[in-house]
């Protein structure tokens, strides 16, 4: 998604999720106002594995607020993806509220994908071992 909206000229902002919370937290009120205007401003922003570390910083849960609530009164497009399942975003968040409030403004005008099945990494790596000659 991300590749062809560059490709259609769009501005696009990719972001590996807790590891850009974790530099927010410990960046400078100038940085992370830099940080902020960022995640904001592209046409797309794309949250890739958020809650890949289960929990975040409080820094980061406020971050990730603050990034939904801008960019939904913006309308500005928005991809998360995450391999835990929404209904515990709250826990993962550290505030049942604060994770409703998020999934409130991130369904409200969104369309939901869910994929099943096993991770492509697995299958290639169960690939790879089975034409690997084992030598004695």
């Amino acid at each position: 998604m991300a590749y062809q909206a560059t490709l259609q000229g769009h501005d696009v902002r990719y972001v590996e999720a807790d590891t850009e919370f974790a530099r927010y937290g410990l960046s400078s009120q100038a940085e992370q106002a830099q940080m902020l205007r960022a995640y904001i401003e592209p046409a797309l922003l794309v949250l890739d594995d958020l809650f890949l570390a289960r929990r975040i910083s409080e820094a980061g849960a406020e971050l990730l607020q603050t990034i939904v609530h801008q960019r939904y009164k913006r309308r500005r497009s928005l991809v998360v993806t995450s391999n835990r399942v929404v209904q515990d975003w709250g826990k993962y968040h550290g505030d049942a509220t604060m994770g409703t409030t998020i999934l409130d403004r991130l369904m409200h005008r969104a369309a939901m994908l869910e994929f099943e099945g096993k991770s492509y990494r697995l299958k290639e790596a169960v690939a790879r071992i089975a034409q690997t000659p084992v030598t004695a």
